[in-house]
């Protein structure tokens, strides 16, 4: 019952014929307390419905528990096979007190081997208009042939699988057993809830890490089932006895090995291509499932318009809803957190600190202008008006983007796929209560919601930014004059969900140290004295006004709920402050997001700060071999010269003696 199968099957077998069912299971390991000890929630067996646990190592009191119930289902993919044999061959010999119903849940990895028909892959247009292909002799792409399960006993497995076939086969042979209905379910590869075969592509693609592969060429067809579908198949043949002995439980997508690994990349990491590799260069556990190739037809009561599916259209078809799961059941939360503090303050280097603990590769450490150089950096039509506008505006530093258009720019990287599922660090905005209005709170609508590309409202026509900026702080300051019904008409605004932080810091540090951390190369800010006098002093008009203004934190806190958390930078280390936010942040429950264990994390730090000494050593080392090289050359330079001297010297002085000699 705590296996990936087994979860599915309790959740949707506690009630069956609109009465309770008394749960008995099984564990993969250990016991009971075990399993509740290390469940997250802490209550997985209760949770599930489970009754008591059965102990496998009494056989006798095992098989007298298993008789005693009306339904006994037993998963292939987490069972051990001997136990399943033996109690088959019980179930032959045993006399039944009651009807009893067998269901053996395979995998259509035994049809893996089958021997395939190929036919012509048809677009739906040409399937629609019956184009006849036999008049051109042309190459053209194929897909094997559907199977269904009249086709059982042509089924042929994998060697690895040879043991499921034998063991289905003698499911199917106790038909004639009284009192006993036995089923095998042929499951498709089986995904949604915590994965197991596409976890680790799940995984790689929450991480962003660039490890997928397609094993070559990759168009072959994967039948897949979401597991809780395989649950409610179950149900079905508790309460029909007319179905057949083998069902095929796949859903109706026709997905290919390329088609699955680009859809989960697509949905919850940046958009890439993933390489095509030979079978021998991708090392995975699954790669035997990943080369499948079949397209099987879902037997009869997957066909019926009142099964209640939960995937009926394929994993790519609902890959919002199965990687809103995955994330669920594997206690990934993204982590969204805004920083702000005056210009100067040091806000980077804690931001960074937290991004690379929390969000790991890439860390989605995001700054305003990060994101508007990065917006200008796009090679598209509306990022060169984008480069235009930021461009005219850099000759007055004091002059931004309007308003929406740097709320558009900001919503559009916090709704990418990667702050979507693991969260971002938003450093320095918004820094006025106006901005985080804008860019948190969303107008309610009745109707249809058009959203305009942030992008493209870098420029609208001829009109200048001044104008623009102006109209924008006028229509800021003006005064509300409406009356009471135009008050009443005014748009409701909510809380933005997918964009909100669940945490804030608030940063805060003097004038004169922020400024001495900029000059000092300890933190980035603005250029000149200038401009950090001008940011400061927006900076306290928008965050620290003695006339009532409302500040950043103030919105979090009325609008969100949200009380930042204060740090004091100039009273504090920064790991005493990285530690403030540590604290503050696992207050509400420690992550797992593939987080490392501080042993990890402190046995990485000696490990970087040995190499780091070995590279100092071996730098020395290769300074210091240098070093007696070139006094080496050197002396062999000088002892060159002094003998060129030498014989210089004795080529004079013969010549001397010789001229002397004649002269004589």
């Amino acid at each position: 019952v705590d296996s990936y199968v087994g979860r599915a099957l309790c959740a949707d077998l506690r009630k069956v014929l609109d009465q309770e069912n008394r749960i008995l299971g099984s564990l993969t390991q250990g016991s009971a307390e075990e399993v509740r000890s290390q469940q997250a929630d802490g209550d997985l067996l209760d949770s599930l419905g489970v009754k008591r646990v059965v102990d496998r190592t009494d056989k006798q009191k095992y098989l007298s528990d298993i008789l005693s119930c009306s339904l006994i289902v037993y998963d292939l993919h987490s069972a051990d096979l001997n136990d399943v044999e033996t109690l088959i061959k019980e179930l032959k010999v045993a006399e039944l007190g009651h009807e009893t119903t067998f269901v053996l849940i395979s995998s259509v990895m035994a049809w893996a081997n089958t021997r395939k028909q190929y036919v012509p892959l048809k677009s739906p247009e040409e399937e629609d208009e019956g184009v006849d292909d036999e008049v051109e002799e042309v190459e053209v792409k194929k897909r094997p042939k559907e199977l269904t399960d009249a086709d059982l006993e042509r089924r042929v497995p994998t060697a690895a699988y040879e043991a499921w076939k034998y063991l289905e086969t003698l499911v199917l042979s106790l038909s004639s057993k009284a009192k006993l209905r036995p089923h095998v379910i042929g499951a498709g590869i089986l995904y949604g809830n915590g994965e197991t075969v596409f976890n680790e592509l799940f995984k790689a693609a929450w991480l962003t890490q660039p490890v997928h592969k397609i094993i070559a060429p990759g168009d072959n067809y994967i039948p897949c089932v979401h597991v809780r579908d395989v649950a409610r198949l179950v149900r079905v043949v508790v309460s029909d006895a007319s179905l057949g002995s083998y069902l095929l439980a796949v859903d109706h997508s026709r997905l290919t090995q390329a088609g699955i690994i680009q859809g989960i990349i697509s949905q919850m990491s940046h958009s890439r291509d993933v390489p095509v590799c030979p079978a021998e260069d991708v090392d995975s556990e699954f790669k035997e499932v990943m080369s499948l190739d079949l397209i099987l037809e879902p037997s009869a009561p997957l066909k019926d318009p009142t099964f209640g599916w939960w995937c009926r259209d394929g994993m790519i078809a609902n890959i919002e809803k199965v990687a809103a799961e995955f994330c669920k059941w594997r206690n990934l939360r993204p982590i969204k957190m805004v920083v702000v503090g005056p210009p100067g303050c040091g806000a980077e280097r804690l931001c960074a600190r937290v991004a690379k603990h929390y969000l790991h590769e890439e860390p989605p450490h995001l700054t305003y202008q990060q994101i508007i150089d990065d917006a200008c950096a796009a090679p598209t039509k509306a990022a060169r008006k984008l480069r235009r506008k930021v461009q005219k505006l850099a000759a007055d530093p004091s002059k931004k983007l309007p308003l929406q258009i740097r709320t558009k720019l900001v919503q559009s990287r916090l709704l990418s796929n990667v702050c979507r599922y693991r969260g971002y660090v938003l450093e320095g905005y918004p820094t006025t209560y106006a901005e985080a209005e804008a860019l948190f709170l969303e107008q309610v609508k009745e109707g249809e919601d058009e959203e305009e590309e942030a992008v493209e409202e870098a420029d609208d026509g001829d009109e200048d930014v001044e104008e623009e900026e102006e109209e924008e702080e006028t229509a800021e300051s003006a005064p509300k004059e409406e009356d009471e019904d135009e008050e009443a008409e005014r748009p409701k605004f909510k809380i933005a969900e997918g964009v909100v932080p669940e945490y804030g810091v608030l940063i805060r540090s003097s004038e004169l140290r922020c400024k001495a951390r900029i000059f000092d190369g300890d933190a980035k800010g603005p250029a000149s004295e200038e401009d950090f006098s001008r940011e400061t002093a927006e900076y306290r008009t928008a965050n620290l006004a003695e006339d009532g203004t409302p500040s950043t934190a103030e919105f979090f806190l009325e609008q969100c709920g949200l009380s930042m958390l204060p740090i004091d930078v100039d009273n504090c280390s920064e790991e005493e402050a990285f530690q403030a936010v540590r604290i503050h942040m696992e207050s509400k429950g420690q992550f797992f997001n593939y987080l490392r264990s501080e042993e990890d994390l402190l046995r990485e730090e000696q490990e970087k700060q040995a190499r780091l000494e070995k590279e100092k050593d071996e730098q020395k080392a290769r300074e210091k071999q240098e070093l007696v090289q070139k006094e080496a050359a050197l002396r062999e330079q000088r002892a060159d010269e002094e003998e060129s001297r030498h014989r210089v010297i004795a080529r004079n002085e013969a010549a001397h003696l010789e001229a002397e000699a004649r002269m004589s």
